[in-house]
């Protein structure tokens, strides 16, 4: 199987003008971007995803999300992340950015996204060897849920230094 390669950026996000290759070292001051899209309903309920076995952090519940690959926008990369992990197309304007971090430790820069999407009107289909399940929970009981330990760490952590920003956005953006 070919390793997945990625594009090298600087911090603020500039191309570096070489590549990075999944679970390869990456040099101090050297970036991959991580795109991560919370697909939300008309009645503010978020989608989650439950972790295949086999997969780190093995059976833990998750947004969708994952390392843009060599070529792409980060845009691009949530759109194939969403469809990838769900079965859920969107086009690029159906994507609302919503934040920017950069994580040292792991030499990311992440890009966060929302999509507002019809529930009744969306199929899921779930990648096999990535997600074994998946559940809508309303906005508020995610924000409780995420403080459990079924979660991702680092997608609770993320959430919540963003928080205001999520809670602004989610009500004022959403389906009427």
């Amino acid at each position: 199987m070919m390793k997945e390669v990625w594009d090298a950026y600087d911090r603020d996000g500039n191309q570096l003008g070489f590549d990075l290759i999944r679970d390869e070292p990456i040099p101090e001051g050297v970036y991959h971007i991580v795109v991560e899209v919370y697909a939300v309903t008309e009645n503010h309920e978020v989608l989650m995803t439950q972790r295949h076995p086999n997969k780190p952090l093995p059976l833990k519940w998750e947004i969708t999300g994952g390392s843009i690959l060599k070529g792409e926008t980060p845009e691009q990369g949530a759109i194939r992340e969403l469809m990838e992990e769900t079965g859920i197309e969107v086009t690029e304007s159906d994507l609302n950015f919503v934040y920017s971090y950069v994580h040292e430790n792991n030499r990311s820069i992440y890009k966060c996204f929302v999509v507002f999407i019809s529930k009744e009107q969306t199929k899921i289909q779930l990648q096999e060897g990535e997600t074994v399940h998946y559940r809508y929970i309303t906005y508020k009981a995610f924000k409780q849920f995420m403080k459990t330990e079924d979660y991702v760490p680092g997608g609770r952590d993320r959430f919540y230094a963003h928080e205001e920003k999520f809670d602004m956005f989610i009500h004022q953006n959403g389906f009427k």
